[in-house]
């Protein structure tokens, strides 16, 4: 067999190309200090022509920031996304053709997949997002986080045929050190997140930076330390139905520091009207990569604010994603526990809380998914704790932090804005590599950090009162704790009768008020949780 075609094709403008047409690249970059934006920037900092795999893995590694490059040449062609897959790329071959895309669907339709991979199409349903280098077609794949693709376009000298080949340049694991001193490790996270604000400053460059504003401890971070470091070029916003608990805290937050504040008020027939358009069919088609489930709660609010001229058209949005998993909050309890530690238990552990958008039959769904769960997760056994919660963690970053959290920022992108994630820059990450299993239990480590900067820049010890939207309090944890020992069958029917008796203000079942009230208590009394609900409707809307 001769060479293969090669066919590559960037939908989205923000793609640019190096004078001489060798690299094309996305996004931006850090190095030794220095932000890259243009193809010749980064070029430098790339292997030399024809360089294995090896260079390039190392090459890509040393790369701080949000970018996804390719690379050509005459013998080879090389593709990279960063270390959170934030901007996507996906690839297919056929027997002539080898094609490379930000675009799944143009990778669809060129290789003619009609019909969604069954397995991929179940595991969507279960957790809004398909894992792996697969997508919901069986011939369009995706590159994973922390990954790079090689295709050598000549044939080799043992008379292999062109071919390609993924590399993982980076996974999110961790080192368990023998000893550490908290004070020292303290002082060391508050230079890392301030070092990844200044470089979220220099990237801005005087431009407006918009802070979507939760009443949670992550967002809250980042708004402390820009003021801390004196950026005023900010905006705050929130959003939801009138009254709720998010959005005074995040009022709150915003005035202490002195921060412009906006409210983007939801309700059910603005929600309908917005969500049975063209507009937001385009949005979820193109968000979604065929992989992920795209993001719905913030998509009006941001469509308002850009709509109303309330941000400026060349702000920055800035989330809050995902201090909270990067410092331990989703590491099980198992893990802290003086209990026996197996691989069948890390399974359930990842099904209980991944694939938990509609219920079934545990043991079922045990048996349905563990090998492919294990598959993702790189193991074949893990024998003590620190390993349960390394494992469990490492799923989750390249699974759902990766395809479905930081997948989030499309809404930002389809309204024609910039974004840029601190949390997960580079150097942040590293400094958790390290970070004892003690300090990351229930993040409250980092929430203590959080808090002390906080009160610090307000001048005040408020932030202990303040809290977080999320507490639930005394009775909150009881009812928890009671409902935890409820049949599955109990609970489902509970969720299916809060959709009319609770009201809507302390909930976000504005997510589904276009659907009708009795298709929606169905779909709870059978496990699905909203989240879930939209899962089902968007698999319908992929056939529309």
């Amino acid at each position: 067999m001769g060479m293969k075609n090669i066919k590559v094709r960037f939908a989205d403008r923000r793609w640019s190309q190096s004078h001489d047409g060798a690299v094309t690249l996305r996004g931006a970059a850090f190095t030794d200090g220095a932000v890259l934006r243009r193809p010749e920037d980064i070029q430098p900092m790339l292997p030399a022509k024809g360089s294995g795999a090896d260079g390039w893995m190392k090459s890509i590694s040393n790369l701080n920031g949000f970018f996804a490059l390719v690379s050509q040449d005459d013998r080879q062609l090389v593709a990279a996304v960063d270390r959170m897959r934030s901007i996507p790329l996906f690839y297919s071959e056929s027997p002539d053709n080898f094609f490379l895309s930000d675009d799944a669907e143009w990778i669809r339709s060129e290789v003619g997949d009609r019909m969604m991979d069954p397995i991929a199409r179940d595991e969507f349903r279960l957790t809004g997002y398909v894992t792996g280098s697969d997508t919901l077609y069986p011939h369009v794949k995706q590159l994973q986080a922390g990954e790079l693709l090689v295709f050598d376009r000549m044939q080799s000298s043992h008379g292999e045929s062109p071919h390609f080949k993924t590399h993982r340049y980076y996974r999110f694991v961790h080192h368990e050190p023998h000893d550490f001193d908290e004070r020292v490790l303290w002082q060391s996270l508050d230079t890392k997140a301030s070092a990844a604000v200044k470089r979220l400053i220099e990237y801005a460059g005087g431009r407006q930076i918009v802070i979507p504003l939760s009443g949670g401890y992550d967002s809250r971070l980042i708004a402390t330390l820009l003021c801390r470091q004196g950026y005023r070029n900010l905006l705050a916003f929130t959003y939801g139905v009138k009254g709720n608990k998010e959005s005074a805290y995040s009022r709150e937050v915003a005035q202490t520091l002195g921060i412009p504040w906006h409210f983007v008020e939801y309700g059910e027939e603005q929600w309908r009207s917005a969500w049975d358009t063209d507009e937001r069919r385009e949005y979820q088609k193109w968000a979604s990569g065929w992989t992920s489930l795209p993001h719905a709660q913030d998509w009006i609010a941001v469509r308002v604010l850009t709509q109303k001229r309330i941000v400026d058209s060349n702000c920055i949005f800035v989330p809050g994603h995902s201090g909270d998993f990067i410092a331990g909050s989703h590491i099980p309890d198992d893990a802290f526990q003086g209990k026996p530690i197996d691989t069948d238990r890390l399974v359930k552990r990842i099904l209980d809380r991944h694939y938990a958008l509609a219920q079934g039959n545990a043991e079922q769904k045990f048996l349905a998914w563990k090998d492919r769960v294990l598959s993702r997760a790189e193991v074949h056994a893990v024998s003590n704790h620190i390993e349960f919660a390394d494992t469990f963690e490492k799923w989750d970053w390249q699974e759902r932090q990766a395809k479905y959290i930081v997948n989030s920022v499309r809404v930002y992108e389809f309204f024609g804005h910039d974004w840029w994630l601190p949390l997960w820059d580079a150097e942040f990450m590293d400094f958790w590599h390290n970070v004892p299993l003690s300090l990351r239990r229930k993040r409250h480590w980092y929430l203590d950090y959080v808090k002390q900067v906080y009160a610090v820049q307000i001048g005040s010890d408020k932030e202990q009162s303040l809290g977080n939207s999320s507490d639930i309090g005394v009775i909150g944890t009881l009812g928890l704790s009671i409902l935890k020992w409820l049949p599955r069958a109990t609970k489902d029917s509970l969720k299916a009768m809060r959709h009319v008796m609770v009201q809507k203000r302390v909930t976000n079942i504005y997510l589904v008020s276009h659907l009708p009230t009795s298709k929606v208590m169905l779909l709870q009394s059978r496990g699905h949780s909203l989240i879930g609900i939209l899962a089902d409707e968007f698999l319908g809307l992929v056939h529309e």
